[in-house]
């Protein structure tokens, strides 16, 4: 591991030299611990360096070559590491911290307690920091696990700019079997001790698995990507030099087959022959409560998810209270296009299966739902400046859920930008059906995962040079996706639904939807629902499709506690605003607030209430002196 000096540390993390004098101050006791911890996490996570585009410095060494190790071992060591990091901070003296650093303390204090709770369980994945960060239970399943996310990872963040990072692409691809193998390894030592899935999340798994070992070798997702990566290294070079280059990276292309074809497809299928042969002893109860010690792991779970000390019974009522409240309006909002018979779950499922909300499953359907997702969020581009005052620089692209992990995945999700820009921030939209991707629940989707929702609160957050690396690094699941409720809500409230009734009953269900999911969330893990009890709740809760229903659920059944963070971060930022305007009262600046809470990166909600308050005075004295300069 290549040290860092003590000066580079204060430039990279802590960002002072950017506006301090020509000599940077020297870094402090607890900014050098938090170099420590930055290089220790980046160099135990490779795939976290490269998702984060951090340069060889920062991570302590090179890691575009290695994968990050998914043994026992290294697991037990990344636990320990956890938990100790919890102890090293709180054992610091914080009286003399500046207010920075201070609010650091506080952040990572929240972010160090969830993951070394976390950390105290001895089964299923365990991630420190970043997006997903915490315990989940199945080390094999259909989210999360190294055959699901390895495809994506590569094809998102490897760079292939020299014959050299195509050589650090076949390294990594070798291990791609060791990673699959380690946690197939880990899932067996599980069920010793009766811990695996459920029987569904099982076959959904094998299914996954067995779809990999059905491909045809040069339509896997490995060799599609590697390829496209090598043609567009092939282009880049003088044209001289183009006819070498592309033998050469031929011969590279089908080592890469061989990988894929000698390595990485037999490791799919043993995890799939261990799979079938343990599904006998698999049962359908979905709750973490009948895992050991499964209370105290979903305790732990929404601690960390939510950063709130609400029990599951609270959360329960808070979502049963939020479903009552939505189903009045989305009953007025029906009503007004005509639909007025029956429960409003109902009806909603009524316009679901109605053809004109739908875009034909075809190829020019899929075109005309891409395009009209990109014509929606220009025009949110466009009209952004209005309520923010600062807009991020990273690039933006909106692409498919690739095919291989579109059973699995949720209807969207967003891929961050990497930290120097090499990799645009990426909105994922799924078109496995496209009669579960209507022109009523959309336009809302569109709004919470990239603009001004996650792209905007993800972009900002890696552009903060002046705050340390490991807060660009850790991540706050109620704060993000409670952001990406918000900006739903804010969208609404600016009127962009105005001539759009149907994009507004979609809107409303998505608000439905969340506050379901605490009543489901909890249901499961605690109240010892069913998976049938979960689906059959949101089904006539929600109205929604089938196919969105079910893995909903079962993605709730996989990551206890998650789906809690929406609804309950929502719900904070809404009350901070409402405070906000009522204690400013004309001096309120709805641009100011959003960058009050963007601007500081992501932040547990207790700790997002902080920064609110102390910025109220400050939008008081800011609001004076303009009143005095005019």
């Amino acid at each position: 591991m290549r040290a860092v000096s003590w000066a580079l540390l204060a430039t990279l993390l802590i960002g002072a030299a950017a506006c301090g004098p020509s000599r940077p101050p020297p870094v402090t006791a607890f900014q050098g611990r938090l170099g420590d911890w930055t290089r220790e996490i980046l160099a135990d996570s490779p795939e976290l360096a490269s998702q984060a585009g951090v340069s060889i410095a920062e991570a302590g060494g090179a890691y575009n070559n290695r994968l990050d190790d998914r043994s026992q071992e290294a697991l037990d060591a990344r636990r320990s590491a956890a938990i100790r990091r919890y102890a090293e901070l709180r054992a610091l003296d914080t009286g003399s911290l500046n207010a920075d650093d201070q609010l650091t303390y506080q952040i990572l204090r929240e972010q160090f307690e969830g993951a070394s709770d976390s950390a105290a369980f001895d089964y299923g994945n365990f991630f420190p920091v970043g997006d997903g960060a915490g315990a989940q239970p199945y080390v094999l399943n259909q989210m999360s696990s190294a055959f699901i996310t390895l495809p994506s990872f590569l094809d998102q963040r490897a760079q292939i700019r020299s014959l050299a990072e195509a050589q650090a692409y076949l390294q990594r691809l070798h291990q791609v079997s060791i990673a699959i193998d380690q946690e197939t390894r880990r899932a067996q030592a599980d069920a010793q001790h009766g811990i695996r899935a459920p029987l569904f999340i099982v076959d959904e798994a094998i299914a996954a698995l067995d779809g990999v070992r059905t491909t045809p070798l040069a339509a896997q997702p490995y060799i599609t990507s590697f390829q496209q990566k090598l043609a567009a290294f092939v282009a880049s070079q003088p044209t001289a030099q183009q006819t070498a280059t592309q033998q050469q990276t031929q011969t590279l292309l089908a080592q890469a087959q061989a990988i894929v074809r000698d390595e990485i497809i037999p490791a799919h299928e043993r995890a799939a022959a261990f799979l079938r042969t343990d599904r006998v002893n698999a049962t359908d109860e979905a709750g973490v409560w009948h895992l050991p010690h499964g209370q105290e792991f979903y305790a732990a779970a929404l601690k960390l998810q939510t950063t709130t000390g609400l029990s599951p019974q609270q959360i329960h009522a808070i979502g049963l209270d939020r479903v009552r409240e939505l189903n009045t309006q989305l009953d007025i909002a029906l009503r007004r296009v005509g639909l007025t018979a029956g429960p409003v779950g109902q009806r909603l499922s009524q316009m679901t299966r109605d053809p004109r909300y739908l875009y034909p499953s075809t190829d020019e359907g899929r075109g005309q739902l891409m395009h009209d997702v990109q014509a929606r969020l220009g025009r949110m581009l466009q009209l952004a400046p209005q309520w923010f005052g600062h807009l991020p620089r990273a690039r933006f692209e909106v692409r498919r859920v690739p095919v291989f992990a579109e059973a699995g995945s949720s209807g969207a999700y967003y891929s961050a930008p990497s930290i120097d820009g090499s990799s645009p921030g990426i909105y994922f939209v799924n078109l496995r059906d496209l009669s579960e991707m209507t022109r009523i629940d959309l336009p809302t989707q569109d709004f919470h995962e990239a603009v001004p929702g996650h792209h905007f609160q993800i972009s900002l957050a890696q552009e903060l040079h002046d705050v340390p690396l490991l807060r660009r690094l850790i991540s706050f699941n109620a704060y993000a996706e409670g952001w990406g409720l918000y900006a739903e809500q804010l969208a609404d409230e600016e009127g962009f639904y105005d001539s759009d009734p149907v994009g507004r009953i979609g809107y409303l269900r998505w608000q439905l939807w969340r506050a379901a999911r605490l009543v489901v969330d909890t249901g499961i893990h605690a109240g010892r629902w069913t998976r049938q009890q979960a689906i059959d709740y949101l089904t006539q809760t929600t109205g929604d499709a089938p196919g969105v229903i079910a893995t909903e659920v079962d993605r709730y059944v996989v990551n206890p506690g998650q789906a809690c963070g929406y609804e309950l971060g929502r719900r904070e930022i809404v009350r901070l605003r409402e405070n906000a305007r009522n204690v400013l009262g004309p001096d309120f600046d709805l641009r100011a607030f959003h960058d009050a809470v963007l601007l500081h990166g992501e932040l547990p909600l207790s700790v997002l209430d902080q920064v609110v308050q102390n910025w109220i005075p400050e939008q008081h004295r800011v609001s004076e002196r303009e009143r005095r300069r005019h």
